[in-house]
């Protein structure tokens, strides 16, 4: 799977950038990368090649070396207790340090957040609290990841607390309409 998506967005940013090159403003994945590509929500390539460098980074700090976006679906299937609780905060700021402005999210489908790296309150008693953070089922990207079966979304926003702008690429941990919810990861500016 890990290597499937690698592929899938590496492709996808390599495809747009030579039809942004090519002056094709509203590039659509094109129908020669592989299947499950097809089914993305329309405007993901140009809008992965708008911020190309910025999601390429973000990318390769999600799919490559350990922890990865495999790491923390391994370890949100198998929280239950404070143990693994601890296991996935620390994957997920293990995670969010690869990249210097870096931030992991981890949601379950419903969009209640199970771990925010930049919240302090951390714990398995908040996370069934539903008190780290508020609900993000409305979150751009990771509403996309989990509508589109492809299971990625993507954003980048200004960001009305602090002013900046921040991009982020969420994945869907698991299968299509059976998940156990979105890892998102987001870099700012």
């Amino acid at each position: 799977m890990r290597r499937n998506f690698r592929t899938v967005l590496t492709t996808a940013v390599l495809s747009s950038a030579m039809l942004f090159a090519a002056a094709v403003a509203h590039a659509q994945i094109p129908n020669a990368l592989p299947p499950d590509t097809q089914t993305c929500q329309p405007g993901l390539a140009a809008a992965i090649a708008a911020h190309q460098a910025r999601y390429l980074a973000i990318a390769q700090a999600m799919t490559t070396g350990i922890p990865n976006r495999t790491t923390l679906t391994t370890d949100l299937g198998a929280m239950h207790d404070d143990a693994t609780y601890a296991t996935l905060l620390a994957d997920s700021q293990a995670m969010a340090a690869k990249l210097a402005t870096g931030r992991v999210v981890v949601t379950v489908p419903d969009g209640t957040v199970v771990a925010d790296t930049s919240k302090i309150n951390n714990s398995y008693a908040n996370f069934l609290a539903k008190a780290i953070n508020e609900n993000h089922n409305s979150r751009v990207a990771i509403f996309s990841a989990q509508q589109y079966p492809c299971g990625v979304g993507i954003e980048t926003k200004l960001s009305t607390t602090d002013g900046t702008v921040e991009s982020y690429i969420a994945l869907r941990a698991g299968n299509h309409l059976d998940s156990l919810g979105t890892i998102r990861m987001s870099t700012k500016q």
